[in-house]
């Protein structure tokens, strides 16, 4: 139940995977590689982990994620029925830092890019005009898979995000200085446990029984390494999915709420009114489209 270290099938042919992605669902499994990750979401709906960040996801979506950094693209509910019809596709390009040589980063027209590198330890998301000429250069990239002209696009692409202010952090320092400085075994079964469970009533013991220490060590440790308490994180999971349903407009807000783990409305509009700064009414008045 931990991050899984993902392999990515690199062919002995190129320095660097460049794919699109046709699926009924994105790779659901909490997970990390060596490798830095550009994601350009095409079509596809659901909830984003990247360490302690958690945000919807949807079409237009463009990510940025360095190595080692775990996350997993979580998609809807509806998309795992059998006749949904929904489909998940995105482009995709997934690189070692060094696939270039060693010594290709330390070339002073490379400072920029290296620093960009060290930026995505966090993830990035990247919006705006910078979006628009990345994608540009992303689907080029996808099309052409023979040539010097594959790296000369990715050099471009990751060139434009390198000198972009088009870019918002996503996961927080504090969780990114925790995670790599310490094992991250027990950080990623915890995390792995709550993304499993979340819609069922959790007990701080159980989570402590997990991470197989005792409850004021649990939330000792849990603090320490993702700067917030537990509850903070198990109400952040499960806002995060009640923002999704809110979208979809399919069922009650009570309903949503039950859902999504809370077995108390008022609990759910309190915490929903805490993280995203408005009731799920008016989150759903402005983007679901209708009044609930």
């Amino acid at each position: 139940m931990q991050a899984v270290l993902r392999k990515v099938n690199i062919s002995a042919d190129y320095s660097f995977v460049s794919r699109k992605d046709k699926l009924p669902v994105l790779y659901d499994k909490w997970h990390f590689h060596p490798e830095l990750e550009l994601t350009y979401i095409i079509e596809s709906k659901g909830t984003r982990f990247v360490g302690d960040s958690i945000e919807e996801f949807e079409e237009g979506d463009m990510v940025l994620l360095g190595a080692y950094l775990p996350h997993v693209w979580r998609n809807d509910v509806g998309y795992y029925a059998d006749s949904s019809g929904l489909k998940a596709v995105a482009m995709v390009v997934q690189f070692l830092p060094d696939c270039f040589g060693k010594d290709f980063l330390h070339l002073k027209e490379m400072e920029n890019i290296n620093r960009l590198i060290e930026k995505s330890k966090r993830g990035l998301k990247i919006s705006g005009i910078t979006k628009a000429h990345v994608l540009a250069l992303f689907s080029q990239l996808v099309e052409n898979q023979n040539g010097v002209q594959r790296i000369s696009l990715l050099l471009q692409m990751l060139e434009l995000i390198a000198n972009s202010d088009e870019l918002d952090f996503l996961s927080s320092e504090g969780f990114v200085e925790s995670y790599h400085r310490f094992g991250a075994d027990t950080i990623n079964r915890i995390y792995e446990f709550t993304l499993s469970h979340f819609n069922r009533k959790i007990l701080i013991e159980e989570a402590a029984t997990i991470a197989n220490m005792s409850v004021p060590n649990f939330c000792r440790y849990f603090k320490n390494r993702t700067q917030k308490t537990y509850i903070q994180f198990l109400t952040e999971v499960r806002i995060g999915y009640a923002c999704r349903m809110l979208i979809e407009n399919k069922k009650s807000i009570q309903q949503i709420a039950f859902d999504c783990g809370f077995h108390n409305l008022s609990n759910f509009n309190r915490s929903f009114r805490l993280l995203k700064k408005q009731k799920p009414t008016d989150y759903r008045q402005v983007f679901g489209g209708l009044k609930s």
